[in-house]
């Protein structure tokens, strides 16, 4: 009868762990993205800048240097994001890139880090950029 509830008990604490380590596991912290509005440099053409940094344990922030930074685009609100362009980041954690905005309609963008070395996906601001 011991052994009954000893091995009940032990099962039920091994099940509560894996729950609480699976609901953690989506909740990664996400890296930090400092993005300017894009400018418009030309009649069609935008820059996109932004930094990236990762925070550390200890409050400080790391560049995000030499990784993959995505650009995203879709065309209409049910649209599904499309990646446009995939750059990356320089040493300081920095990107830049031309955005273009269509001759008729609108286009949504957005940068987008995929997840890595313990951190979550990071999607910045969406920017929709058109001509009247």
């Amino acid at each position: 009868m011991f052994r009954a509830v000893l091995a009940a008990l032990v099962a039920a604490v091994l099940v509560m762990g894996a729950l609480s380590t699976s609901a953690s596991a989506g909740s990664a912290p996400k890296r930090v993205l400092d993005e300017r509005p894009p400018k418009q440099v030309t009649y069609k053409a935008f820059k996109l800048k932004g930094v990236v940094s990762e925070p550390q344990a200890d409050g400080t922030l790391l560049p995000y240097a030499n990784q993959k930074v995505k650009i995203l685009k879709k065309a209409c609100a049910k649209c599904k994001w499309k990646v446009a362009k995939k750059i990356k980041t320089d040493a300081s954690g920095t990107y830049k890139t031309k955005l273009y905005a269509p001759e008729k309609g609108r286009w949504k963008w957005r940068t987008k880090i995929d997840h890595s070395n313990g951190y979550g996906n990071t999607k910045g601001k969406v920017w929709t950029l058109y001509f009247d």
